[in-house]
């Protein structure tokens, strides 16, 4: 929980109900999750890649938001984005292991497999209770619009951050 500003290093989630206080994530292919409550004051940012998704980061951020506050699932809405698209989020076989064959698409060139995160995010964010119609996923991939983005993986880890900022107003 966040009451004021500051820095809150190694954390992959900040939660908090005081206006004029902006979470901010800094990624550069992990996926970052803004959610906020429509019932209550409430927000929440989180920084996603394939350890934070393993390790359920969303859904148990979601479920403190809802148990903390006391906000129903239904009221809380979510974009996701922008990340690695399956498309460029290329992993080896030990994926196998880690998530469900839906999230994994075979790549036929060698035995690695591209993962669907957003997907996966979407999912928990759905099996919380969150309704499928109040999440957004971005159409954007940080290694395909180089453009716009910073990809770890494009530049070969020597880049910059993506900031993603969410606030409640004073």
């Amino acid at each position: 929980m966040v009451n004021e500003p500051g820095k809150y290093p190694a954390t992959d989630a900040l939660i908090t109900e005081t206006p004029g206080v902006y979470l901010s994530i800094l990624t550069a292919d992990c996926s970052p999750v803004m959610i906020w409550s429509n019932e209550k004051p409430v927000i929440a940012a989180v920084h996603s890649g394939w350890q934070g998704s393993e390790l359920n980061i969303l859904g148990q951020t979601l479920q403190m938001v809802m148990d903390s506050f006391q906000v129903s699932p239904a009221s809380l809405s979510i974009v996701i984005g922008p990340g690695l698209s399956q498309e460029h989020f290329e992993v080896g076989p030990e994926f196998e292991q880690k998530f469900q064959g839906v999230y994994l698409q075979k790549n036929s060139q060698n035995r690695h497999s591209n993962f669907n995160n957003n997907q996966f995010l979407l999912d928990t964010a759905v099996s919380t209770g969150v309704l499928k119609e109040q999440i957004e996923i971005l159409p954007y991939c940080s290694f395909r619009d180089e453009h716009l983005f910073y990809s770890h993986r494009r530049d070969r880890g020597v880049t910059g951050r993506m900031m993603s900022v969410i606030g409640i107003k004073r």
